[in-house]
């Protein structure tokens, strides 16, 4: 009974102990619904966090499905375009040389056709698997010349329907599945080109990445064709035509697009027309040509006309184009296996002095000698005075002459160009010493350090000598042990080679 009534004591006592704390902090009901809200919107916060990353990984999970998904279908594709042409070259009979000889061919025409059709199968595979060089060239030739040397152009025959329509194919293939960010130029020499041809091919070309493309005694409406690839195709930069006679209705599509093209700022950047014309160019062609390359503003463009029967009457036409203030920055011509003579090399040298954007000029194969060399020779190189010197073209270089000349004009600079000229003068010309000073009479002496400083400035480069012999020539002067000395300068000259430049420098008082 103690026992029971000592529990119950304590039991009192506790709770008595405890009354007090339970008095203190009672809470109330609106204080836990608030914290209760609190924890509720801390977990919606957490629970749409945790909404969010799963949509961004499922959003990222599906775009890497979809992107296997499109690469499995391209190279789905790719095999099939593959398969498709394994199962061609497999089913594709070889034509024996037996059909090309029924059809009243000679031997060396049937062995020439079998090199043909097996370069189609070859070009074929290469772009189907891909294995094309940046830039490179994809020519299909057929190689036969006659005794004078002259190729023969194969004939079309229906039996080459599969390969040209296999090639177009395969160059779609390539262009869509294995180009990345490289070209092609396309070459097509000596082959019949009938429409028939020309339309399995129109719909690849306008569309492939292709550069340049070359036509070369390829028989067909090639300038139709030409216009409409050119103006669906802003890939192509470069077209070269070789012994297509045109008419002129020809020449003007082909000149039409390209001014077009230019015009809206696709630049055509390089124009071949190699021995294009029966009777030769004619001076309203002509112009058509030249106006068509220089519409719009490009900065560096190609023209080659070789072969074409130019002579006095085309020079002048040419001269009074180079004459004209052009928007271009860089104009490469080349003049090649014309009639230009010596009269017409000088009409021709003439219109350099006031140009300076014709950075090459090839006459090779003219019948221009030692009196129109001499001209072009004094248009880019005049030592008759320093002025004279300066006043020449510093931009052109002129090759293809008997007796070379091209390395006048041959760095990228004009400038360099032209102070090169100007201290080959004051050196060679000097009887005694370095420079010549009495080339410098009348020269400001604020301009003086100018000279000094660029006299020290390398122009003696590793072709000195033969400009050295060019100012020999030109001033009818024989080679010396000096002109040797300055031959083998180098870039940097001695205190003791400017000396008299110094010395020359009439100092105005006041710095006295």
């Amino acid at each position: 009974m103690d026992g029971s009534r000592k529990r119950a004591r304590n039991a009192v006592n506790d709770e008595v102990a405890g009354a007090p704390a339970a008095a203190k902090a009672p809470k109330s009901p609106k204080s836990t619904d608030a914290a209760s809200a609190t924890k509720i919107a801390e977990l919606q916060a957490e629970l749409e966090t945790l909404k969010q990353i799963h949509m961004v990984a499922v959003d990222e999970l599906k775009a890497k499905v979809d992107a296997l998904q499109a690469e499995n279908e391209s190279r789905r594709r790719e095999n099939k375009g593959l398969n498709s042409a394994l199962q061609w070259a497999c089913a594709t009979e070889r034509i024996p040389r037996q059909y090309w000889l029924e059809r009243g061919h000679s031997e060396e025409y049937a062995d020439a056709m079998e090199k043909l059709l097996d370069s189609f199968k070859q070009i074929i595979a290469t772009l189907r698997v891909g294995a094309v060089i940046s830039e490179d060239i994809i020519e299909l030739n057929f190689l036969l010349q006659e005794e004078d040397e002259n190729y023969i152009r194969a004939d079309h025959d229906e039996s080459l329907a599969p390969y040209w329509r296999e090639f177009a194919a395969a160059l779609k293939h390539w262009s869509e599945y294995h180009a990345n960010d490289k070209y092609l130029h396309i070459g097509i020499r000596h082959i019949e080109m009938p429409k028939v041809v020309l339309d399995m091919l129109r719909p690849s070309f306008e569309e492939a990445r292709i550069k340049g493309v070359l036509f070369d005694k390829s028989r067909g409406d090639i300038a139709e064709f030409v216009k409409k690839v050119l103006q669906a195709n802003c890939f192509i930069t470069e077209v070269c035509f070789g012994d297509i006679k045109f008419a002129e209705e020809d020449v003007e599509t082909i000149c039409g697009t390209i001014k077009s093209r230019n015009a809206g700022g696709r630049f055509i950047e390089s124009l071949t027309l190699f021995d294009c014309f029966e009777d030769g160019i004619d001076t309203q062609t002509l112009k058509m040509i030249l106006a068509s390359i220089t519409t719009g503003s490009a900065k560096d463009v190609q023209l080659c006309l070789n072969d074409n029967g130019m002579s006095s009457r085309e020079a002048g036409v040419v001269a009074e184009f180079l004459t004209s203030n052009l928007s271009l920055a860089r104009l490469h011509l080349n003049l090649e296996d014309n009639q230009f003579n010596d009269a017409d090399a000088a009409v021709l040298a003439n219109a350099l002095s006031g140009n300076t954007y014709l950075r090459n000029i090839w006459v090779e194969d003219n019948s221009i000698k030692e009196g129109g060399r001499l001209a072009f020779l004094r248009a880019i190189f005049d030592v008759s005075s320093l002025s004279s010197c300066a006043a020449s073209n510093h931009t052109c270089r002129v090759r293809g002459l008997e007796r070379d000349i091209s390395v006048i004009n041959s760095y990228e600079s004009a400038s360099r160009n032209k102070w090169s000229k100007i201290f080959a003068m004051l050196a060679l010309s000097s009887g005694d010493s370095f420079i010549n000073t009495d080339l410098l009479r009348g020269v400001p002496a604020q301009l003086i350090p100018v000279i000094l400083n660029m006299c020290n400035g390398g122009f003696a480069g590793k072709n000195q000598k033969l400009v050295t012999d060019l100012y020999l020539e030109l001033t009818n002067t024989t080679r010396c042990q000096q002109h040797d000395v300055w031959d083998n300068l180098g870039k940097m000259k001695s205190l003791n080679c400017m000396h008299n430049l110094m010395m020359s420098w009439v100092v105005p008082s006041i710095f006295v």
